[in-house]
């Protein structure tokens, strides 16, 4: 398949150069080719995954996932040489004349690009996989030229759009052709390594552990899944200690690693001590300390009762010492209703239904509800007079699975913490109760259980407010779930789940309306 679909593409580049609309003609028939070609191994792939009863051959699974993969980003570079076979027809009809930019050098890297992954792939060689790859710049850069070009000619009298378009057609495809030729790369990466990782991720976790001598194997592990876009992992190194993985956007990185250095400043040993960090075209990563524990939200999932306390008071013990320690007598901004307004949108993409749940004023039995946009316009208005005397560190997004317990040294610790800083501990508070109910539970007495541990949370944190004179601490507490619940459905599938929490988040802010009017 490979083979054909390289065929394919020299010819369709051929045939465009030379104008020769009989050989562009061939190229489109010989599609169906390379169309049957990917049937046929899905069809194979299909197979032997339901005859491995066992679900135990990883590295096999592996390559089936991998060659699945090739075959389909193949058969779109198939479809490409079609595409440029039909430029050729197009080019064709036009008198000769010189080409308004360079399509040779772009050929000449796409067809060098994919002879050298095929290699890659078929030799299992990463060293090859990141030569081929180096491609895909070249050929970017090669079409923002054209296109640069092309629009510098199209303001020049005389020029004909259609032949310039025309060319520029087959440059977006030769650039397209780089694409595949990154997917088919990173497709040989899973089967080498197991994990489904960008070309820029392995290179940034190359660099830090710096080439590991012969016969020490990196062995990396996907943990702590989210929706923020960052990829994380565990890290082993041959037989050194296993250390924590985080890749992102250079922004969000560079912001966890200033707050991990603070944390650390304040209460060492509280966030993952950092080892090495890299920063390459807009993104970064970091080495960081493994901490070897339970997520908070596990423990409260699938614990005893007793176990459970514990781990809650050990969690308001390290609480206390945080805001004790970074409490300072400057009022924190408070602002729910503008996080509300922010993470709208975000809700009504995942859900558009809800949006139209709260946009007019009802009645229901008489009784009149405002729309959400004027409950927040009433709540905005009265946040300033709702701030405490004083503001602390906070987490900034303290939910159940951004905290560990480590039941060996009886030690509590903070993961995720980009969005720390000086801030109002009842936000904090707020995303703690609300991460507890944004899973549905079935069980009556699990949710029972999970509703008292918040409920000692709560009144830990009106202690902390009552002895700072925070007078405002219910009315902002209730805030603070709202903003919670409502935001959260954008975290969740189910429709009538989000339905649900959305509901009682607007209910929560209703009451906090009415609190302060």
């Amino acid at each position: 398949m490979a083979r054909l679909v390289q065929s394919q593409l020299v010819s369709a580049m051929t045939a465009f150069f030379q104008r020769d609309v009989e050989a562009a003609k061939k190229v489109v028939e010989k599609d169906d080719q390379v169309d049957n070609l990917l049937g046929f191994l899905e069809e194979r792939c299909f197979q032997r995954t339901a005859a491995d009863d066992h679900g135990n051959r990883d590295l096999e699974s592996r390559q089936r996932r991998g060659i699945l993969r090739v075959a389909v980003n193949l058969e779109k570079l198939g479809d490409f040489a079609v595409n440029i076979a039909e430029q050729a027809v197009h080019v064709a009809r036009f008198e000769r004349s010189a080409p308004p930019f360079d399509l040779a050098s772009p050929a000449r890297i796409a067809l060098a690009a994919l002879d050298d992954v095929i290699s890659a792939f078929t030799e299992a060689s990463v060293e090859k996989v990141k030569e081929a790859c180096r491609h895909e710049p070249e050929l970017d850069r090669h079409y923002r030229t054209a296109l640069a070009e092309t629009l510098r000619r199209l303001r020049e009298p005389g020029q004909d759009p259609a032949y310039l378009i025309t060319h520029l057609f087959v440059a977006k495809f030769l650039e397209r052709v780089g694409d595949s030729v990154l997917n088919i790369g990173e497709s040989t990466l899973l089967v080498l390594t197991g994990e489904r990782l960008k070309l820029h991720q392995y290179l940034h976790l190359e660099e830090m552990v710096k080439a590991p001598a012969a016969g020490e194997a990196v062995d990396l592990r996907p943990i702590w899944g989210g929706i923020s876009g960052a990829r994380v992992g565990q890290v082993r190194l041959a037989h050194q200690e296993p250390m924590i993985w985080k890749e992102g956007a250079e922004g969000k990185i560079e912001e966890e690693i200033r707050e991990i250095e603070e944390w650390n400043r304040l209460m060492p040993g509280l966030v993952p001590g950092l080892r090495a960090r890299y920063h390459h075209d807009g993104r970064e990563s970091y080495l960081g300390q493994y901490l070897d524990g339970l997520l908070l939200r596990d423990i409260y999932l699938g614990h005893a009762w007793e176990e459970k306390v514990r781990v809650t008071r050990r969690l308001m013990e390290t609480l206390r010492d945080i805001w004790v320690l970074t409490a300072r007598p400057e009022p924190p901004a408070v602002d729910y209703v503008r996080q509300i307004a922010s993470r709208l949108p975000d809700v009504y993409t995942m859900h558009p239904d809800l949006e139209d749940l709260r946009r007019e004023e009802m009645v229901v039995f008489g009784i009149s509800h405002p729309s959400l946009a004027k409950l927040m316009n009433l709540v905005a208005a009265a946040e300033p007079g709702l701030a405490p005397p004083c503001s602390v560190r906070i987490h900034g997004d303290f939910n159940t699975n951004n905290i560990m317990y480590d039941p060996r040294h009886d030690t509590v610790h903070f993961i995720d913490v980009h969005r720390s800083g000086p801030g109002d501990y009842v936000l904090d508070i707020g995303v703690f109760v609300v991460s507890s109910l944004r899973s549905p539970v079935r069980d009556p007495a699990l949710t029972t259980e999970l509703e008292q541990l918040n409920l000692q949370v709560v009144d830990f944190a009106g202690e902390f407010a009552r002895q700072q004179g925070d007078t405002a601490f219910a009315v902002r507490l209730e805030l603070s779930v709202a903003r919670s619940l409502i935001t959260s459905a954008r975290l969740v599938i189910d429709p009538e789940f989000a339905r649900d929490l959305f509901l009682r988040g607007v209910q929560r802010l209703e009451r906090v309306a009415a609190l302060v009017a």
